[in-house]
C-alpha cells in the first residue's frame, strides 16, 4: 500500500482509523480527512441527518476550479467546490478516484450537508398566490423557518388552555366582567396589594376573538420552533417568566392606572425576541396594501417594536405597549443569554447562522 499524503501539510502522512464505522486516512497535524470513493457517502447515510441514502457528489454547488492541491490517493489535482448550492463551505474532490478531502472544521457541516440542503430548499423558497392571499385575507405573516423535528406539545397545549379559558367567559358579559375584575391585572390594584396574582393570570386572559386569533397565530408561529430549541419544560418557564415580566412592567410603568390588562402578547413578544436572535435564517412575510415581501426575523420584529414605539409616543389607546415592549427586552436578554446552548444544542441552526448559509428573500 502506498504512503499517502496531507493535501493541506506539506510531507505529512495521512494515518488510517476507524471513525463512525469507515476507515478512512486521518492527517494528525491538521485533522483533515479523506474519504476514498463511497465510504463519505456511507458515513453520510449512516448518520442522523434526515437522509439514509445520500449521494455527495449530486448535492455538491457551485464548482470553484482546480486547486494547486495533490489528491492522497493518485496524485491529480484536487478541484474546490462548494459543499451545496446555498452553502458555501468549500470541499476539494478529485475527478480521478471520486474521493473527497475534508479539512477538520468542515467536518460538522459535511455531516449535516443532506438536513442543511433540505432546509435551505424550504426556507429559500418565493411567496406565492396561496402566501399572498392568506396574508391578504388575514393579515398575519407565513413563516419560512426550519420545520420543529418534535411536536410542540407545550405550544399546542398553551393555545388550547387560552382558547378554553377564553370561552368559559366571552359568552356572558356579567362573567366578563367577573373574570376581569378578579384576573386581569390593574397597576393601582397590584400598588395597593391587592390581586398579586394577575400579573399571570392577566396573560391567560383575551378580550375578543380576534385579540385571541391574532396572540394564539404568533404563539403557534414562534412556539414550535422555539420549543423545539430549548425542550418542553425550559420553553414553558421561559414563556411564563416573559409574561410576568411584561405584566411587570405595565404595571411598574402605569403604576396609578385603573385601565385592566390582559392578553398573552407580552409573553408572546418575549419569544419574539428570542426568535429574532436564534433564528437568523428565518424569514416572515410582510404585507403594505397589497405587496407582499420576504424578511428575515430582525428586520420584522424591529418594525413590530417600532410600531409599538411610535403607538406609545402618540398616546394610542386600547393596547399596552410597554408590556410588549417589556416583554420583548426580557426574551432578547433571555435570547442572549442563552444563545450558546441554543446553538450547541441546535448544530443546524447554528450553521444557518453563519454567512455560509445564502437566504433568499
Amino acid at each position: 500500500m502506498s504512503n499517502k499524503y496531507c493535501p493541506r501539510c506539506s510531507n505529512s502522512l495521512l494515518t488510517p482509523m476507524a471513525y463512525e464505522g469507515e476507515e478512512i486516512d486521518v492527517c494528525r497535524k491538521c485533522g483533515g480527512m479523506w474519504f476514498e470513493k463511497n465510504e463519505l457517502n456511507s458515513l453520510l447515510s449512516a448518520f442522523d441527518n434526515g437522509n439514509d441514502a445520500v449521494q455527495f457528489e449530486e448535492q455538491l454547488g457551485k464548482r470553484l476550479g482546480q486547486t494547486d492541491a495533490d489528491c492522497p490517493q493518485c496524485n491529480a489535482k484536487l478541484h474546490n467546490y462548494h459543499l451545496l448550492e446555498e452553502f458555501q463551505v468549500e470541499v476539494d474532490v478529485c475527478h480521478k478516484c471520486d474521493g473527497t478531502w475534508i479539512d477538520h472544521d468542515e467536518l460538522e457541516e459535511v455531516k449535516h450537508s443532506p438536513r442543511l440542503r433540505d432546509v435551505l430548499t424550504s426556507i429559500n423558497q418565493k411567496t406565492s398566490w396561496k402566501t399572498w392571499l392568506f396574508q391578504f385575507l388575514s393579515q398575519m405573516p407565513v413563516e419560512y423557518n426550519v420545520k420543529p423535528h418534535r411536536t410542540p406539545i407545550v405550544t399546542w397545549a398553551l393555545i388550547i388552555i387560552n382558547s378554553l379559558i377564553y370561552f368559559s367567559y366571552a359568552f356572558n358579559e356579567d362573567m366578563t366582567m367577573q373574570v376581569f375584575e378578579l384576573f386581569a391585572s390593574t397597576p393601582s390594584d397590584f400598588a395597593h396589594g391587592e390581586h398579586l396574582w394577575t400579573p399571570l393570570t392577566a396573560t391567560f386572559l383575551h378580550g375578543s376573538l380576534m385579540h385571541l386569533l391574532g396572540n394564539m397565530y404568533f404563539l403557534w408561529l414562534t412556539g414550535d420552533n422555539l420549543e423545539d430549541a430549548l425542550g418542553r419544560w425550559r420553553f414553558l418557564g421561559l414563556y411564563l417568566i416573559c409574561g410576568l415580566g411584561a405584566s411587570a412592567f405595565s404595571i411598574g410603568m402605569n403604576w396609578n392606572s385603573t385601565i385592566p390588562s390582559v392578553g398573552a402578547s407580552g409573553a408572546i413578544a418575549g419569544l419574539f425576541g428570542m426568535y429574532m436572535l436564534w433564528f437568523r435564517h428565518a424569514s416572515l412575510t410582510f404585507m403594505i396594501v397589497v405587496w407582499q415581501k420576504k424578511l428575515s426575523a430582525a428586520w420584522y420584529f424591529l418594525i413590530w417594536l417600532g410600531l409599538n414605539l411610535f403607538g406609545m409616543a402618540v398616546g394610542e389607546g386600547g393596547i399596552d405597549y410597554w408590556a410588549h415592549v417589556g416583554g420583548f427586552i426580557i426574551g432578547v436578554v433571555i435570547a442572549l443569554l442563552l444563545k450558546n446552548y441554543v446553538m450547541e444544542r441546535n448544530p443546524v441552526i447554528a450553521m444557518l447562522a453563519k454567512p455560509h448559509a445564502q437566504l433568499q428573500r
